[in-house]
């Protein structure tokens, strides 16, 4: 009987198990529970020293053994360079594990972290792939995780709610459902995946309607410690069924399990209207008027979405307004304060979210290196008239490095971004309409040398050093950390705020007393801080 087959028939016959850990757990019979006898395993049974290496290579062996070499790739084979070459930054592309491994199945995914418990081996879980640092979705010298093969999506009998696997993007979402005239909240770039982004937060085209993604999740379907060192089960959690592991997972990142479906709420989605309008340096104190009256709009008209970055391209320093209605409405009256603005170049049309999102994708390259910075202040338009000016003052110093491109990007979480916060018993990120609305502002930059690095991040941690001095200073400063735009430098579970730090300690605490998401899979944002050390 194959490795495959002992796996199958050990399902036949179960009993559900205690989701909760307990006292008495042992890797070993509840890898037996899942057909995985240790000791009929060469690189298990003889396992000796829990070195990283040596575990590494038990369970990697252990792995191929399992189910092939053509699903736990090994070095020098081309599935594991077209994997390692599959990411959006090119330091996490630079990261070596020891080896890659593309579950299709629950069981798998639980089978993996028992590996991991049994060796002592880390491991890292990749969806997209679309975080800027490396190690966020990558490890080196571990066990990276493809969900790519975790791709379906279904919809429901009455089209209200897709179940969409781990490893889709956001386009592949769209796509599917696109035919219905309907979407889901997520991101809006093609190849964002769709893990990362909702248990993130999650910033949509739709979030002045329907607010952050991870607010329009009907339940999580999740591979969690628990539930996989008691016998391998999966845990379906929503607003009734494990309330507070679901609380959890609405911003809390990959602190609590493996996320194996999300349960997606549907909307009606039509042709929109968006693209770029691009405004000279003369125009930028008229441009941030009207990024402040159309965020302060938006209890009005949800309809529309906006960002507006400032750039030095060419040579030039220019404002690009990336104004979007989820209507196919020609000239919408909140957006009539970009429109007053003379532009230099104005690429609004008529498309679909498909559309719309593969042409965000053009600008948002694969392979270089990146580095995102955010900070959250309260709406104030003097504050951003002042950090516009602090930007372009401060840039000359890193513009001679080869393929610089920083942008200072600006969006607002609005009053009714943050009131859709409070559906199904509310999300983990801290945030209270009352605050609102906030200025959620982020700088990106890519460049092309690794030499560069230590400048780059040097250069960028000193201006946001200055920055949220005078934000503080101001009185407009705010803790939120949003996850999916921090660099490695920022404790962003701190931002939540001490109670709800607090409150997700507990909850882990609760569901994975071994800390195996903290200490196994080491990369991203953990509960006890920022991924690398504050000095550079």
């Amino acid at each position: 009987m194959s490795a495959i087959c002992a796996i199958a028939l050990a399902q036949t016959g179960k009993t559900s198990p205690s989701v909760i850990e307990p006292d008495n757990f042992d890797v070993n019979a509840a890898l037996y529970n899942l057909g995985v006898d240790v000791s009929t395993i060469p690189a298990l049974s003889s396992l000796q020293s829990r070195s990283t290496k040596n575990a590494c290579r038990a369970a990697c062996s252990a792995l191929a053994f399992l189910f092939s070499p053509s699903r736990a790739f090994a070095q020098n084979t081309t599935a594991y360079t077209n994997a390692t070459g599959s990411y959006w930054s090119a330091q996490q592309e630079e990261v070596r594990p020891y080896c890659i491994f593309k579950p299709s199945l629950n069981t798998d995914v639980s089978i993996l972290v028992l590996l991991s418990r049994y060796t002592g081996c880390p491991f890292a879980i990749k969806s997209g792939g679309h975080a800027a640092f490396a190690g966020a979705s990558s490890i080196q010298g571990g066990i990276t995780v493809l969900l790519k093969d975790m791709n379906a999506i279904t919809l429901n009998k009455d089209r209200s709610v897709v179940s969409v696997g781990p490893g889709n993007v956001w386009v592949q979402v769209y796509s599917a459902l696109e035919p219905y005239g309907l979407a889901a909240i997520g991101g809006r770039v093609s190849t964002i995946g769709v893990g990362g982004l909702t248990t993130g937060g999650g910033i949509s085209y739709y979030s002045n309607l329907y607010g952050f993604a991870c607010d329009n999740v009907q339940s999580f379907e999740l591979t969690e410690t628990k539930v996989v060192t008691a016998s391998g089960a999966v845990v379906t959690a929503s607003a009734d069924s494990y309330p507070d592991l679901f609380w959890a997972l609405r911003g809390g990142g990959n602190n609590f399990g493996i996320v194996t479906k999300f349960n997606l709420y549907t909307i009606p989605s039509s042709e929109m209207r968006g693209g770029t309008r691009v405004f000279a340096d003369d125009q930028f104190s008229k441009v941030i008027s009207a990024f402040v009256s159309v965020v302060n709009g938006a209890s009005n008209d949800g309809n529309a979405q906006h960002w507006v970055a400032f750039v030095h391209t060419q040579g030039v320093n220019i404002a690009a307004a990336e104004i979007t209605y989820v209507k196919n409405v020609s000239e919408p009256a909140i957006f009539a304060p970009y429109r007053a603005i003379p532009a230099i170049q104005d690429t609004t049309a008529a498309r679909t979210l498909v559309e719309y999102c593969d042409t965000v994708q053009e600008v948002n390259p694969d392979g270089l290196r990146e580095m995102y910075w955010t900070i959250t202040v309260r709406l104030d338009e003097a504050f951003i008239n002042w950090v516009t000016e602090y930007f372009y003052s401060v840039l000359p110093q890193v513009l001679g490095i080869p393929g610089i491109n920083p942008s200072l990007v600006n969006q607002g979480i609005t009053i009714p971004m943050l009131k859709n916060m409070r559906r199904n018993g509310g999300n983990a990120l801290g945030l209270d309409a009352s605050e609102g609305p906030l200025h959620l502002l982020l700088m990106s930059i890519w460049w092309d040398n690794a030499d560069d690095d230590e400048t780059v991040v040097t250069w960028a941690k000193k201006f946001w050093d200055t920055v949220t001095a005078k934000a503080k200073n101001e009185g407009v400063f705010h803790n939120y950390v949003y996850m999916n735009y921090a660099s490695q430098y920022q404790d962003v579970i701190a931002g939540y705020g001490p109670a709800n730090k607090a409150k997700l300690q507990r909850i882990a605490a609760k569901y994975d007393p071994k800390g195996v998401y903290q200490t196994l899979q080491p990369g991203y944002f953990k509960l006890g801080g920022a991924p690398a050390s504050a000095s550079l």
